[in-house]
């Protein structure tokens, strides 16, 4: 493969170009094409259906494409409309105790110095003093940025007209790019040179395969962190238990992070306040969700994906480190791309001679 017949004044003028806007306009570029990549990820997700009613039960194309969205549509409404409710009710009763939550742990922390003044008398009272009033003022900005994100949440759940709108857009889209699957793969072979479509195809095959597999095993992953945690909050009679188990889900599917950025605080302050039961509780139920993790997550997402997990797990450091929490899913992704390229012989790592 010679670089030189890729590499031409005219391609590269193009890139430079494509370059340039993608920087000026990435905003709106970013806006335009994201319900359209949420069709497309909405296709990808569903193809295995679309399948089954095709192959299967001789349905059309475009029927199968219909009957599919229509089902899981319907399903999705109704579980989003059930658990969007508990969530907008449980954050409205959390804003008005706010400062009730505040109160107690201004007590709670007053109550500690005085025990550990009675440990060591001979602390300085300006040290209490400073010790106190920054725990307040902790408090109070903990309180006042907890009140925003809540806001904002609740803001976002009532911008309905816009969300409506985008969520058509999806809806459409997803439509057109599942039932012309073959007409759109066909139409972008036409840009790839002759001689690399037979690698291209290839490739593409696989980085649908390991792509699907990923969020299949990730989308897995955060359903069993959130079903585990939240029976486990339900049956110790945990308030905001719909809300702490999606936080601990998403929390458990963040490398390093973890759900113990949330359990650790919380067992510790169940012990300062005499609660042993619930801090035995609580770290069980930690334990529960470290062990599932730590034995499913390497069958899962190797069977998913079919990249060794040391290599995953790099991928989503190397993600975060580059692009931020974004690096999530950038970096898997990327290293997806990466492995389709090499298997399909698109490119060669390490260099092998043609011999």
């Amino acid at each position: 493969m010679n670089i030189r017949e890729f590499i031409t004044p005219k391609r590269i003028v193009i890139l430079a170009t494509a370059l340039l806007i993608l920087i000026f306009f990435s905003r709106q570029i970013a806006a335009t094409l994201l319900p359209f990549l949420v069709g497309l990820c909405f296709a990808t997700l569903l193809e295995p259906i679309i399948s089954f009613l095709e192959k299967r039960l001789r349905f059309p194309r475009g029927l199968a494409v219909l009957t599919t969205l229509i089902a899981v549509g319907l399903v999705t409404w109704y579980l989003l409309f059930l658990v969007v409710g508990k969530i907008i009710a449980e954050l409205i009763d959390l804003a008005s105790l706010l400062p009730m939550y505040r109160e107690m742990i201004t007590n709670l922390t007053d109550d500690v110095l005085g025990q550990f003044e009675r440990l060591n008398e001979t602390l300085p009272p300006i040290v209490s003093i400073n010790i106190q009033h920054s725990v307040r003022e902790f408090l109070l900005t903990l309180e006042t940025g907890t009140k925003d994100l809540i806001n904002r949440v609740l803001a976002a759940f009532t911008s309905l007209p816009t969300f409506l709108v985008f969520s058509l857009i999806s809806l459409v889209s997803t439509f057109f790019i599942a039932r012309d699957k073959d007409l759109i793969l066909e139409t972008l072979m036409r840009f790839v040179p002759d001689r690399m479509r037979d690698q291209v195809g290839e490739t593409r095959e696989r980085v649908a395969i390991d792509l699907l597999g990923f969020i299949k095993g990730r989308l897995l992953m955060l359903i069993i962190a959130v079903l585990i945690s939240g029976v486990g909050l339900f049956l110790i009679g945990t308030r905001y238990w719909l809300l702490i188990a999606l936080a601990i889900g998403i929390l458990d599917n963040i490398p390093v992070v973890g759900p113990g950025i949330i359990f650790t605080p919380w067992i510790a302050v169940s012990v300062i306040v005499g609660d042993v039961d619930r801090a035995i509780y609580l770290t069980i139920l930690y334990l529960i969700i470290f062990s599932v993790r730590q034995l499913s997550e390497p069958k899962i997402m190797g069977d998913s994906v079919g990249i060794h997990p040391l290599v995953m797990l790099l991928a989503i450091y190397g993600g975060i480190v580059f692009f931020g929490v974004l690096g999530i899913f950038l970096g898997p992704i990327i290293a997806i791309l990466i492995r389709a390229a090499t298997h399909s012989g698109l490119f060669r790592l390490p260099p092998q001679s043609d011999n």
